[in-house]
């Protein structure tokens, strides 16, 4: 089996309630996604999506992970898509960044080689481990008022694990923890994520005045220097995001920064060939992790939920289903979030199946 060719479509991913805020005016209602098509010369096609948070999120960004497409469609057509390890060396000979669109080729990939087997993507990263697994919700930066109605109303659905977006002034963002700590409740996890917008001075004012409530804390700082110097300086469990995205990131994380967990990213580490390989590192280190992604729909969806649902209870905290944040939704074959807990498709492959008609037509065709 070859890859014969690669196509490119594209769709606006809008959230459903509005505007998403981050830190330092990082806010969009909707961000532009790249859909990936991977055809095979038997008859087998492999999709897969990419969907960079802006231009100031991370150095990915849609203009540039669209542009790599190209260079790495020409590295990657006439191998075999089943061989995961071969295609993923082909991309790094050709493109030593663009993790992103590497990792839409590469879960393209990954849902070929389902389909080529019978089974579905979880049972090949290392087999379906979970039948269900928490899931979390994001809460963008908004006023005291409206962010413990949103926790209020994702309470009712089920979900008990809470992403407190934060990273501008501290005395603001720990007013704002507060209000969603008193709205979550005692049997909720809270995880306080400042996406590294605070500068350490801040952090530090933050994390003291968040000291003794139970949160965890995200990526405070943007560097990992800073973020180790915060963890030295407070109680508090760090998570680190952003600054994670090999191996070697991870063994700093956790030995040098003191971080207890990661938010696992699958187009910021550059696929699931590689987020499999850090995913077991940090079971192996007895780190606890999130599946997530910078932003998506139906596709980053279920990508997510085979890579949580093959991994261990004890390690995942919760992945999301951005399915369910973002309209449209450009693929049918997922499970519905039930109680505030996901589950991966049980077809081969990503098991999911692709609307067209909900995309462009092809912006790349190569």
């Amino acid at each position: 089996m070859k890859i014969a060719q690669v196509q490119v479509f594209e769709y606006d991913a809008a959230w459903v309630y509005g505007e998403f805020r981050m830190s330092r005016g990082r806010s969009a209602p909707s961000h532009r996604s790249l859909v990936v098509r991977v055809v095979t010369d038997e008859g087998l096609d492999g999709w897969a999506e990419t969907c960079p948070n802006g231009r100031t999120y991370l150095p990915s960004f849609l203009e540039g992970e669209r542009a790599a497409l190209v260079v790495l469609a020409e590295a990657v057509v006439g191998l075999d898509p089943r061989n995961l390890a071969r295609l993923t060396a082909a991309m790094d000979e050709v493109l030593l960044g663009s993790h992103a669109a590497k990792g839409a080729l590469d879960v393209a990939c990954w849902d070929i080689l389902g389909q080529a087997v019978g089974l579905p993507v979880c049972e090949l990263l290392g087999g379906r481990l979970q039948e269900t697994f928490p899931l979390f919700v994001a809460v963008p930066v908004d006023t005291l008022q409206s962010m413990p109605g949103y926790v209020a109303r994702e309470l009712a659905a089920g979900v008990r694990v809470f992403q407190v977006k934060a990273g501008d002034d501290p005395t603001a963002d720990v007013a704002r923890v507060r209000a969603v700590l008193d709205a979550a409740g005692p049997d909720s996890t809270v995880i306080v994520d400042a996406n590294g917008g605070w500068n350490l001075q801040a952090a530090l004012q933050a994390v003291r005045a968040l000291d003794g409530l139970p949160v965890r804390i995200e990526q405070p700082c943007r560097t990992m220097t800073d973020c180790a110097e915060v963890r030295r300086r407070m109680s508090l469990p760090m998570i680190l995001d952003e600054c994670v995205v090999g191996i070697e990131d991870l063994m700093l994380a956790k030995f040098t920064a003191g971080a207890s967990g990661i938010n696992l990213k699958t187009s910021r580490v550059g696929g699931l060939t590689k987020a499999r390989a850090m995913r077991d590192a940090a079971q192996g280190l007895g780190m606890t992790f999130t599946v997530d992604d910078t932003w998506g729909g139906a596709l980053t969806t279920a990508q997510n939920a085979h890579l949580a649902a093959s991994s261990r209870p004890d390690s995942l905290t919760a992945s999301t289903f951005f399915s369910e944040w973002v309209q449209p939704c450009v693929a049918s074959g997922l499970p519905s979030s039930q109680g505030g807990r996901g589950s991966a498709p049980d077809a081969p492959g990503l098991g999911i199946m692709v609307d067209l008609d909900l995309l462009t037509a092809p912006v790349l065709d190569l």
